[in-house]
């Protein structure tokens, strides 16, 4: 897939915050889902992030649970985490688990995307739109 195809890819995918049992969908370029917007009184910012699938680059099962392990014992001490998931349209791809993030700043989920080998992360500000940010990564490769 090319970049253009990746982009296109990230924009047309479902990310998907759970609170609780209950899952709200967020889509790049819309207003955060009220229910989750919530959540960001306090801290103002969040983020999606994964270890999945580095560099878009697809990894078996076990290789991602081990990779999304490891991002989640960096944040269980600094940060309010809940589950997420990414689901795309490519019925070839599958979804990807991922973790609502909040209450760390763009820089900090900068470089988590760069430490776990991530093209792009979903950002959420309180009163804007939710946004695909591209890390360092997609701008060396492909």
């Amino acid at each position: 897939m090319n970049k253009t195809e990746l982009e296109a890819s990230y924009l047309d995918t479902t990310y998907s915050v759970f609170i609780g049992k209950v899952k709200y969908d967020c889509r790049i370029g819309e207003a955060i889902p009220a229910a989750v917007k919530k959540l960001l009184e306090k801290e103002q910012t969040a983020a999606i992030l994964t270890a999945w699938n580095p560099r878009s680059q697809v990894l078996d099962s076990e290789e991602n649970n081990n990779r999304n392990k490891q991002l989640l014992s960096e944040l269980q001490n600094n940060y309010s985490v809940l589950n997420a998931l990414g689901q795309g349209t490519d019925n070839n791809w599958p979804a990807e688990e991922s973790f609502f993030i909040i209450g760390l700043s763009k820089e900090q989920a900068e470089q988590l995307a760069f430490q776990f080998e991530q093209n792009a992360y979903v950002w959420f500000e309180a009163d804007k739109a939710v946004s695909l940010e591209f890390s360092r990564i997609w701008f060396e490769t492909i």
